[in-house]
């Protein structure tokens, strides 16, 4: 029972992101997953063109 009490103790203690902070922090974290997306798909894209180019 003091390990859970203990974390709720600890809980109370946390601060909590705003919900404009939450917004902004998604919209980072989509915008990145593209962006790397987008990068990793066209380098995978222009390696495979490579590859069949030198395959022929």
């Amino acid at each position: 029972m003091k390990f859970i009490r203990s974390v709720f103790e600890e809980m109370k203690k946390v601060t909590w992101p705003t919900f404009n902070e939450n917004i902004h922090n998604t919209t980072v974290v989509i915008i990145t997953s593209l962006f790397f997306a987008l990068f990793l798909g066209s380098a995978d894209w222009i390696f495979e063109q490579g590859i069949t180019f030198l395959s022929k």
